[in-house]
């Protein structure tokens, strides 16, 4: 489990304006848990769906004016899609407070290598419009993006895209010949437990939150489900697709513990555990890139 000190949102460092927030919306929750968990949990889902807004870096601004941009309407929302090159279709997704083009280290070896690279964005991400999502929004996004792009010979996820993939498939029938998950996690659990130790949320906001969610999406996507079976560790028994699961031993937001498990599951996937590049800079690392385009090409 990630220590509060280790994780980034617990950061000394942080700037003032973000613990100003934290600090209020943390009395808020408390004064509103006490009186009503019901309302406290409902303005806790709001937040909990709220990505955090994120300027894109320079770095990106290249690869992303050298794709081909459309955008699909989903559920009255602009849903931007991005393309490089030509030939078999492999599908980018992106993490929470991410980009398609945060996964730039895989697009240009993979269209030198004869692919067409396909990154969308989901809501309140990137340039797609929308201040809302969640893992059945993304899944649901995902398997409506295959169907307008068509098929996919293989989706490279990082983070939150990992959840959604792995939903995308148990859920909405999505069907790939492989799949690449980098920093995955293991549980839902694991990410309410950070999210409640962010906000100090009393455990009666949490269950409370929970249930908001099961009565407001019981039937928006046309799916059953429940909090236990969108976790990786039972979505991903849905997929028969053949899998690389990457992970870096100093990630600090998704700490390598809490994805064992999912690994400890597939003993058939093939693994790669780098060290020293965290949960995000593992993108870039050339090791990672070179063995998942040598695994899609293969």
């Amino acid at each position: 489990m990630t220590k509060k000190t280790d994780h980034p949102f617990k950061s000394s460092n942080m700037p003032f304006s973000m613990k100003a927030f934290f600090s209020l919306t943390t009395y808020v929750f408390k004064i509103v848990g006490a009186i009503s968990p019901t309302l406290a949990g409902k303005l806790a889902l709001r937040l909990f769906m709220t990505p955090p807004k994120v300027i894109i870096p320079r770095r990106e601004k290249a690869i992303r004016e050298s794709a081909k941009l459309h955008f699909i309407n989903i559920k009255d929302r602009q849903i931007s899609v991005r393309s490089w090159g030509e030939g078999p279709t492999i599908l980018l997704a992106h993490g929470w407070g991410g980009r398609s083009s945060q996964l730039m280290g895989f697009i240009e070896p993979l269209v030198a290598a004869g692919y067409r690279v396909v990154g969308f964005e989901i809501p309140g991400h990137g340039d797609s419009t929308g201040k809302h999502s969640n893992m059945l929004d993304g899944a649901s996004i995902i398997a409506e993006v295959i169907k307008q792009e068509g098929p996919v010979e293989a989706i490279i996820a990082h983070s939150f895209g990992t959840g959604t993939t792995l939903l995308s498939i148990d859920k909405f029938g999505v069907k790939t010949p492989k799949v690449v998950l980098i920093s995955t996690f293991s549980g839902v659990e694991f990410i309410l437990e950070i999210f409640g130790d962010l906000f100090s949320l009393r455990q009666s906001t949490l269950d409370a939150m929970q249930q908001v969610a099961l009565k407001k999406f019981a039937h928006e996507y046309h799916v059953g489900w429940d909090w236990n079976e969108i976790s990786p560790l039972e979505t991903i028994k849905s997929c028969d697709s053949e899998l690389l699961l990457i992970h870096d031993d100093q990630d600090h937001e998704v700490p390598i513990e809490e994805v064992l498990p999912l690994h400890k599951s597939q003993p058939q996937a093939k693994k790669l555990i780098t060290s020293g590049f965290g949960h995000r800079k593992i993108l870039l690392n050339k090791e990672v890139i070179d063995t998942t385009v040598d695994f899609i090409t293969q």
